[in-house]
Formats: C-alpha cells, sequence, structure tokens
C-alpha cells in the first residue's frame, strides 16, 4: 500500500511539473508576441519608440550641420593664410543626401567663393597700394629717437591706431623728438599718463600710456630732454609707449621720420 502511495506521489508531481512548464511557455508567448507586452513597467511604448528614432534622426542631421561649419571653419582658416580651399568631396560624411543638406550644400558653396573673392580683391588692393609718401615739409626735420625699444604694434591710418608702439623695460625714460613746449600732461587709472608736445613747423608730439612724467605744463625743452618713464601695464602685453606725430594736426606715420 505504502508502495502505491510513493508511486502515485511521483506521478502527481511530474504532473505538477509538466503543468508548470506549459504555463510558463504559454504565459511568454502571450506577452511577447501580444499587446500585452506593453503593460509590463518599464517597456517603451509605440510612441516612445517613435520618438527614439525621430531622436537619433536629428542628431544625425546635427551631426552632419555640425561637420559643414567645422569644414566651412577650415576651409576660412587655410584661405586666410594663403592655402587653397579643401575641395567639398574630401569632407567625410555620409552620403545619404537630403533636402536639407542639399540646400546648406548650395549655401557653402555660395559663400565660400564670395569669400574667396573678397580675399582675391583685399590682397589685390594690398599689393596695388602705393608706399606712403613722406611730406616734404618733414625730410629734413632733424627729429631724435624718443626711446631705446623694439617697434611693436605700427601705424594705422584712419584712427584706429594713429601711433606706433615701442617696446622698452619698464622705468626706461623717453625723450623729446625736436625742441619744443610741454602744451599737455594728463594721467588716467586706464591710461596713465599722456603728455602732447608742440614744436615749431605745425608740429605735434604725443606720448600715451607712460608711467611718470618728468615734465610739466608750459615747460620749454630741447630735443633729446628726458620728458618721462615707459609704463607698466600690469597686463599681458609687454611694457611700452605709444609715440604719435601730427603735422598740421593731422596723423601721420612716426616711422617715415624717426629712427627707431
Amino acid at each position: 500500500m505504502a508502495n502505491k502511495e510513493r508511486k502515485f506521489d511521483r506521478h502527481q508531481l511530474f504532473t505538477y511539473l509538466v503543468f508548470g512548464v506549459v504555463m510558463m511557455l504559454l504565459t511568454y508567448l502571450l506577452i511577447a508576441h501580444t499587446p500585452l507586452k506593453r503593460s509590463i513597467p518599464g517597456y517603451p511604448s509605440q510612441k516612445t519608440q517613435l520618438a527614439a528614432i525621430e531622436n537619433y534622426r536629428k542628431i544625425d542631421s546635427l551631426e552632419r550641420v555640425i561637420d559643414l561649419w567645422a569644414f566651412q571653419v577650415a576651409n576660412i582658416q587655410r584661405v586666410m593664410t594663403g592655402r587653397e580651399a579643401l575641395p567639398l568631396d574630401s569632407m567625410r560624411l555620409t552620403r545619404i543626401e537630403t533636402e536639407v543638406d542639399a540646400e546648406q550644400l548650395a549655401v557653402y558653396e555660395t559663400s565660400d567663393s564670395l569669400l574667396r573673392a573678397q580675399v582675391e580683391q583685399f590682397d589685390a588692393g594690398q599689393q596695388a597700394r602705393p608706399e606712403p609718401e613722406r611730406i616734404e615739409a618733414l625730410r629734413d626735420v632733424p627729429f631724435k629717437r624718443p626711446v631705446k625699444g623694439t617697434l611693436g604694434e605700427g601705424f594705422r591710418p584712419g584712427g584706429s591706431h594713429p601711433y606706433v608702439e615701442v617696446t622698452a623695460p619698464a622705468g626706461t625714460q623717453f625723450s623729446a623728438i625736436l625742441d619744443g613746449t610741454i602744451v599737455s600732461a594728463e594721467w588716467n587709472e586706464r591710461e596713465g599718463c599722456t603728455l602732447w608736445m608742440q614744436h615749431d613747423g605745425d608740429l605735434m608730439s604725443i606720448y600715451r600710456q607712460a608711467g611718470k612724467l618728468l615734465r610739466s605744463v608750459g615747460e620749454q625743452v630741447k630735443a633729446g630732454t628726458p620728458l618721462g618713464t615707459v609704463r607698466e601695464t600690469g597686463e599681458l602685453s609687454n611694457a611700452h609707449v605709444l609715440i604719435e606725430l601730427r603735422y598740421k594736426n593731422q596723423p601721420v606715420d612716426p616711422t617715415l621720420y624717426i629712427e627707431f
């Protein structure tokens, strides 16, 4: 009797095991292949999947636009340094063109052509521009060297930089380029000291961004007389003084008449 009960228990256990496996398999098939899978927490809905695909497409499009920008900047740098622009075919982009990409390429090609034409026109103008002529009345004026140093940024006509920059150690003295009279001596925290000196023959010399002035308004001084010292800027640029020369109140290039 006991053997029959044990056999019955084993048979019943096996039946339950097979039934459980079949139920799990049916449950898996039911969830995996029917809309019920969307009820599982964390499972992406159809809307979420479509949004993910759309975001991927947008990211891909943005990467292409960034590549175009990088290519354009690289070509601008090459053109500005006198090198030949890279052909558009050298850009390593996926060749799956869209209408938006075609428009961007057309805009780039047009802007690149215009830029190259402008650079060529500028270069031609620079080459054709004659050397500045010396003013006849200043040819024989015995100018003195104002300071021993190194020429930095040069004279630019048009008011943007009407002087030359002379770099020298802070504290170096600068002196008068001609005999004359001190007509103005100013100071402000941003630019330091500025000294204006009137000379004969409608000439005026101006010394800007000085550190300390050694002469005052009204003094008459001889050429070569120390006027002040080079100022320590405290910035990335080296210590320097700005020398400006005016003839009939018009800025002229000091390097045409003064040996620095």
